[in-house]
């Protein structure tokens, strides 16, 4: 294994894989409320963002402290904001700081994460044995030193795997479904926070550079040790993205549904100006 492949590795399943999988979840989002709208799907619109704009904010909060940002104010929720920005973190930052720097690469993707930790964890709760299989098998893929298309059959395996006899309760199944439908649409990465964030993914990646150069020293034991667990933690992560995907695929039908009332009744009369629905995200003020 060259030098560059070994980084290439390390990026692809630390930083591509799931920032690749959040952005597909934001389109879905985006055309969830699109397909919606603004004037009859307000409540809809409402009851999501009163569920995903707290968690998605304080994610942001827990981001902007942690990398020494400056928080002039925040608001975790407040649906009845005229202007419909149901949560928001202000907050600026050093320029000269490599940590505050990178701050807004967390910022970014740090939703994302508390989402697909809490996919995780509603996953281990109520479909009890689902991600043990996956660990156990996972292990055997690394035993024997499988190539990609096996880990990729292993991950399209999974959701299917879910609802199987012998995973979990019926109803502890239809809970899990539940709040999983709930939650699949705030699993995302923001293509704003990403533009924001552009600097910080910079350093991201030299930073990666510079640990890959100092482990490439190492050898081929350890570097293999660090691909095969960085591999195990992509595994995972496109596991349960695809769970998110699944059930953001039976949001959008609902929303087309929406669409499809909308369409043949009319929009009807106004609600008034949503804009920040369509992000339901931070607004973020950087110096």
């Amino acid at each position: 294994m060259t030098f560059f492949e070994y980084y290439l590795q390390i990026l692809l399943f630390t930083a591509a894989v799931p920032l690749g999988l959040g952005v597909a979840v934001y389109f879905c989002y985006r055309a969830f409320c699109s397909l919606v709208g603004v004037r009859r799907g307000k409540p809809i619109l409402w009851l999501l963002h009163v569920i995903l704009t707290p968690l998605r904010e304080f994610a942001h909060l827990v981001a902007c402290v942690i990398s020494f940002h400056h928080v002039s104010d925040f608001c975790l929720l407040n649906p009845y904001d005229p202007e419909g920005e149901f949560g928001f973190v202000e907050h600026s930052y050093n320029r000269k700081n490599p940590m505050a720097i990178l701050g807004n690469f967390l910022f970014a993707v740090l939703p994302a994460g508390l989402g697909i930790a809490l996919v995780a964890l509603i996953v281990s709760v109520f479909f009890d044995g689902a991600f043990g299989t996956l660990a156990a098998s996972v292990s055997v893929l690394v035993e024997s030193e499988a190539g990609f298309y096996e880990y990729v059959k292993l991950v399209l395996a999974f959701f299917p795997s879910m609802f199987s006899g012998a995973v979990g309760s019926i109803g502890g199944k239809i809970v899990g479904s539940l709040l999983l439908l709930l939650l699949c649409l705030g699993v995302y990465v923001s293509l704003d926070d990403l533009y924001g964030a552009f600097s910080g993914m910079l350093l991201y990646a030299a930073l990666l550079f510079a640990f890959a150069g100092i482990t490439f020293l190492f050898d081929a034991r350890m570097r293999r040790l660090i691909t095969t667990g960085l591999r195990t933690f992509a595994t995972g992560v496109t596991a349960l993205y695809l769970v998110v995907l699944a059930f953001a695929a039976l949001a959008l039908l609902f929303g087309f549904a929406v669409f499809l009332w909308r369409t043949f009744f009319g929009e009807g009369a106004a609600y008034g100006n949503l804009p920040a629905l369509y992000e339901g995200d931070a607004y973020d003020d950087r110096d």
